[in-house]
């Protein structure tokens, strides 16, 4: 499983309509995209600014297909104009019981 999360810096005046606007990819990426397993939009609990997207898929093709997909080029331009980021991203694979072994 491909992981990874990223941050966004957005200011107040633009919270609710990039929360709205992660909150459409995220639906219409659970839905439409059978390779993306996992996708939640978390607010900071220290820096009201900072968004984070906290995302799965089942491998590096499905996150591919995601990012050329029309959810993420719909997020994209909704929220160039004003967000700043990814500002710090992560990204890795999910470590199984079986490789600890």
């Amino acid at each position: 499983m491909y992981q990874f999360a990223v941050s966004f810096t957005v200011p107040a005046e633009h919270r609710e309509d990039f929360i709205a606007a992660a909150l459409e990819d995220a639906r219409g990426s659970l839905a439409d995209e059978p390779g993306c397993l996992r996708f939640e939009v978390v607010a900071d609990s220290e820096d009201p600014s900072l968004i984070h997207l906290v995302e799965a898929y089942r491998d590096k093709a499905a996150v591919d297909d995601h990012v050329a997909g029309e959810h993420f080029q719909r997020f994209i331009k909704a929220v160039s104009a004003y967000a700043e980021g990814p500002v710090s991203r992560f990204t890795g694979t999910r470590v199984e019981a079986s490789a600890q072994s």
